[in-house]
């Protein structure tokens, strides 16, 4: 039984690692997103801001030739997916990665930013301020971190 324990650990540590290796790779790529010549370029932001949609740059991170396709779900041992949220019903979540957006609310509002999943059509053309987490072998979710892209 310890045994078993160890090895889902691991697993799961490792799916942690994919998502920090996400979250260090948008922190620090969000410092020159706007110098020309930014690539992936569907990852750049633009003056004035046009509409880069967050799917593309997604893909483009995560294609094989991509920074980032090179990490794969510990869990099914396939390609890195992104999901809406971690359903507790859907065990083959397991690994995925779960990007939510902060959304600024009225300036008299009594809640200050409102949280939702960050879209596929979603505008990443200029800041957009990010959470990721990662969905664990039991779905529940894995807060990693926050960052300003």
């Amino acid at each position: 039984m310890g045994y078993t324990t160890y090895q889902r650990g691991r697993i799961e540590e490792a799916s942690k690692r994919n998502g920090e290796a996400w979250l260090k790779w948008l922190s620090e790529s969000a410092k020159n997103r706007l110098e020309p010549g930014f690539l992936p370029a569907t990852c750049a932001a633009q003056s004035p801001p046009a509409k880069q949609n967050w799917a593309d740059c997604f893909e483009s991170l995560a294609t094989p030739e991509g920074p980032l396709g090179k990490l794969i779900n510990p869990f099914s041992g396939g390609r890195l997916q992104r999901v809406v949220q971690c359903d507790p019903q859907d065990r083959t979540l397991a690994g995925s990665l779960v990007f939510e957006k902060y959304t600024p609310t009225p300036p008299d509002s009594a809640v200050p930013t409102l949280l939702s999943a960050l879209a596929d059509s979603d505008n990443i053309g200029e800041k957009i301020q990010i959470r990721l987490s990662v969905c664990a072998k039991s779905t529940h979710v894995i807060r990693i971190g926050e960052l300003e892209f």
